[in-house]
């Protein structure tokens, strides 16, 4: 398994590569995705949650990729042609479309990606968002705005809470068997390191 993340416009995007190719999020035009997998095709698509720089280019890796699964939770896709919850009126964009619910997988704590042959599943992460989760595949964690190097996620936006987030955060100080965290802005990190000032 190869993964590469991306400095996306708008956030990191993460690409696995094994038996199929996964995207994290979707905050990278898709030529800089094309360029970084050599135009493989793109099987699955999973959405860590329903900000407007994890979600910007969805739709047109959607319509290039036609058969592509997105996963994603329930409560991220019904808000994702609204620019107050998904925060993209902070990015001065008004108007959303919604994507086409055909290719979406609702996910929730233990869903897994049937296709990829790599021990995985979904876990909830809410707190910076009511609808944000996470993807373990083996021993990685790819977390959005859950977690990062040195701190966590915003909790003063739509939908987010502080109680929630600290649910989360003791949720991953007991997480087992994780060696290393790619989280949406900023440097993948040592899982383990990260807990080690409490």
């Amino acid at each position: 398994m190869k993964i590469t993340t991306i400095r996306g416009d708008m956030c990191n995007v993460h690409i696995i590569i094994s038996n199929i190719v996964v995207i994290v999020d979707a905050g990278a035009s898709l030529n800089k995705i094309l360029e970084e997998t050599g135009n493989e095709k793109i099987d699955v698509i999973f959405l860590t949650h329903a900000h407007y720089d994890h979600f910007a280019y969805l739709n047109d890796y959607i319509e290039k990729f036609k058969d592509v699964k997105v996963y994603m939770t329930r409560q991220a896709f019904e808000k994702l042609d609204n620019p107050i919850l998904t925060v993209a009126k902070l990015f001065g964009v008004n108007n959303l479309n919604k994507i086409n619910q055909s290719c979406v997988n609702f996910v929730e704590d233990g869903t897994t990606i049937d296709e990829l042959e790599n021990k995985n599943c979904f876990i909830s992460l809410k707190g910076h968002t009511d609808c944000s989760c996470g993807l373990i595949i083996e021993d990685n964690l790819f977390c959005g705005d859950a977690l990062f190097e040195d701190g966590f996620g915003r909790y003063d936006l739509p939908t987010s809470d502080f109680n929630e987030t600290s649910k989360t955060l003791q949720k991953l100080k007991n997480l087992k068997g994780i060696n290393t965290c790619y989280a949406g802005h900023g440097n993948s990190f040592e899982f383990s390191k990260r807990f080690n000032f409490n």
